[in-house]
């Protein structure tokens, strides 16, 4: 497929919402397989129109932020069909009991897989948890990746014994 036509249609799924993108989602919309698809999707990397930011995973750099945190919306995609949820020191930082601001980084608890996944937008970090019953908040439309409540902050910092130093004990008291 051409390089013109790819940018039209990434471009109506960027209307949509839509920035992130498997291979084979590719495929469909490409109405492609194989080693044309791979050809087109090595295309459009090396023009700057996609990036691959993990396995199988392809950002469309050409899109139009529209005001979403672009770690938060790489997070949900990497993890989708899990539990994912911004906590620990980057949900810590919002909630305003500590008072570093985490620089291009944020800290997810997710059901699926830990790791660490490094973008050239800022890292990733996923910590793995079974214990996940209540005290995320829906940030939708702006934000796909919830964000855990004060309290389930503060449970998942201090169950994981994390910068519990950099804890504001007074500002926790107050609220």
């Amino acid at each position: 497929m051409k390089s013109v036509e790819s940018i039209k249609i990434l471009h109506g799924c960027d209307l949509e919402g839509r920035i992130l993108f498997r291979s084979r989602e590719l495929g469909v919309l490409f109405g492609e397989s194989g080693d044309t698809l791979r050809s087109t999707i090595k295309r459009l990397t090396a023009d700057g129109i996609l990036e691959r930011i993990a396995h199988d995973a392809y950002l469309y750099l050409l899109f139009h932020p529209n005001g979403c945190d672009l770690l938060c919306h790489i997070a949900a995609f990497l993890r989708s069909g899990e539990l994912t949820y911004e906590s620990l020191e980057s949900a810590a930082s919002q909630w305003g009991f500590i008072s570093q601001i985490p620089l291009g980084r944020i800290s997810c608890v997710t059901t699926g897989a830990e790791g660490l996944v490094d973008t050239r937008f800022g890292a990733i970090e996923f910590v793995h948890t079974d214990d996940v019953k209540r005290g995320i908040l829906n940030r939708m439309p702006r934000n796909r990746l919830p964000i855990a409540t004060e309290e389930r902050c503060l449970h998942d910092l201090v169950s994981r014994k994390r910068s519990l130093e950099l804890i504001d004990w007074d500002e926790v008291d107050a609220d």
